[in-house]
């Protein structure tokens, strides 16, 4: 097991001691000139000097200065994890409180999930799974505002155990929501959560928001993994950021579905100690909030015509559709994808090359 963190302010070890006693190893992407130094075994730090000696001309594939670079950390699984290896992403803001966190995601990959989600629209909500948030109309970060008038509650019932290619496990402490939902929302704290049930299954073909601080999945879906670029500047002091996950996401399920893969959402949890700067999150969400329903559509729309493969295939032929379809996007979205394709370019050059 591979477990990736970005940071460019502290790691703590004692956040980590779980999987750290199970001997897992670690990759710190220090998103800085070196602020982060780790004398111990199990970890690897990578800082700006080395991701130049990385990456090279292909520099500009992973983005600086947000969670997005963690996807250097990727990059060094996908070279150097065996074949059936799991990859966990975590936060910095993160603590490991299960003692046996790593034997979880392994008898979750190995056992299966043995319950489905289903909802009504064509989007889920994560949260449903919180017994805590009964009838109090919590959505997770990214999650559509157009999808959210109609929204009912998501049920679950069993079923026989099916494998999953991707989990997203979530969370004690601060709950991941957008910014603006906070002015009104009388808590986003849960304590000592309780889910309706261990996991779920994402039904095929809808989508569910994938925070990116709590992340396992099989090495072979890394390519689909990519964060994607973020604060990046669409018009005078407008950025597109806070949503590199959660596009991403979107991705990864619709290539999933694609390959007859599965996506799963529940346990093993962590706990999420910070809270970002208010007045600053609402800044870095509103354009995406903008065009979150256009690219959305977009995609659905990119991801029906390609063919099944690999996911590094697969990745490169969406970003060849992406780049073809950009000049009709609205003013927004199309200053955003035209970064987008051309780092997506480079982070699948970099995979192909080993």
């Amino acid at each position: 097991m591979i477990v990736v963190i970005p940071s460019s302010r502290h790691i703590e070890l004692s956040h980590l001691a779980p999987l750290i006693d199970e001997g897992v190893r670690f990759v710190v992407v220090d998103d800085s000139e070196g602020t982060i130094t780790l004398d111990h075994p199990q970890f690897t730090v990578l800082n700006w000097a080395d991701r130049r000696r990385i990456l090279g001309d292909l520099d500009h594939a992973i983005p600086r200065r947000n969670g997005a670079s963690r996807s250097l950390g990727f990059l060094i699984a996908w070279r150097e994890s065996e074949a059936d290896e799991l990859i966990v992403a975590l936060d910095d803001d993160c603590v490991v409180e299960l003692f046996d966190f790593a034997p979880r995601v392994e008898k979750l990959f190995d056992g299966g999930v043995s319950h489905a989600a289903a909802q009504s629209g064509a989007f889920l909500n994560i949260l449903d799974l919180y017994t805590e948030l009964d009838g109090t109309r919590v959505f997770p970060r990214g999650f559509p505002y157009s999808e959210r008038l109609d929204y009912r509650v998501c049920t679950f019932t069993e079923q026989a155990p099916r494998q999953v290619v991707f989990n997203l496990g979530l969370w004690s402490g601060i709950l991941d929501v957008n910014a603006v939902d906070k002015i009104r929302l009388p808590a986003w704290n849960v304590e000592q959560p309780e889910f309706r049930v261990p996991n779920a299954i994402v039904p095929s073909g809808s989508l569910a928001c994938l925070c990116s601080m709590n992340m396992q999945f099989r090495r072979s879906a890394i390519p689909a993994i990519y964060q994607l670029p973020m604060h990046v500047e669409v018009m005078h002091d407008l950025v597109i950021d806070r949503y590199g996950d959660i596009w991403g996401g979107f991705i990864l399920q619709l290539l999933a579905a694609r390959r007859g893969e599965l996506v799963s959402f529940g346990g093993p949890v962590i706990r999420h100690l910070k809270e970002g700067g208010f007045e600053r999150n609402l800044w870095q969400e509103h354009a995406a909030h903008l065009v979150n329903d256009e690219f959305v559509l977009l995609l659905r729309s990119l991801t029906v015509e390609i063919s099944a493969s690999s996911y590094l295939d697969m990745m490169n032929e969406l970003n060849e559709a992406l780049v073809e379809r950009t000049p009709r996007c609205s003013p927004i979205l199309r200053a955003y994808l035209r970064h987008l394709t051309h780092a997506l370019s480079g982070w699948v050059k970099l995979l192909a090359a080993g």
